[in-house]
């Protein structure tokens, strides 16, 4: 997204993104509450976020054939990816499914308000970016 957008419309979409995702994967949490052995997930990204805005020059991406793109045209911000991780109760319970309703419950109300917040912030950017196009014309 590296040109007409800024780093900041930049990190708002992987932000958003990133939070799509955990809600998806939060959701399944939940509806996996009775199957036995199941391991409750998360996703993370603050240390990789962190990580692509202190990093200053974009990284090789692995590549399996000579015609793909190495990915260094793309910042690495916009490469960042969020990291899955085991979460929920580590003693589980008889079943050995480690899904805690209550704590899951807890972090898609989190969650949704950040995608929320994420999603006003978004739209004053493109606000911004719509009133300066239109001002800009006028002259």
């Amino acid at each position: 997204m590296s040109g007409l957008f800024d780093t900041h419309v930049t990190l708002l979409e992987k932000s958003l993104d990133f939070r799509a995702k955990r809600n998806a994967l939060l959701a399944g949490n939940v509806a996996n509450l009775e199957t036995p052995g199941y391991q409750a997930k998360d996703l993370v990204f603050e240390t990789t976020l962190a990580n692509a805005m202190a990093a200053r020059t974009p990284g090789p991406l692995q590549v399996t054939d000579p015609q793909h793109l190495d990915g260094r045209m793309a910042t690495p911000l916009e490469m960042a990816q969020p990291q899955l991780i085991r979460s929920g109760n580590p003693v589980g319970s008889l079943d050995g499914n480690t899904v805690e309703l209550e704590k899951e419950m807890g972090k898609l109300a989190e969650n949704q308000v950040h995608y929320q917040a994420l999603i006003q912030m978004m739209s004053h950017k493109l606000l911004a970016l719509k009133t300066a196009i239109r001002e800009g014309g006028t002259q």
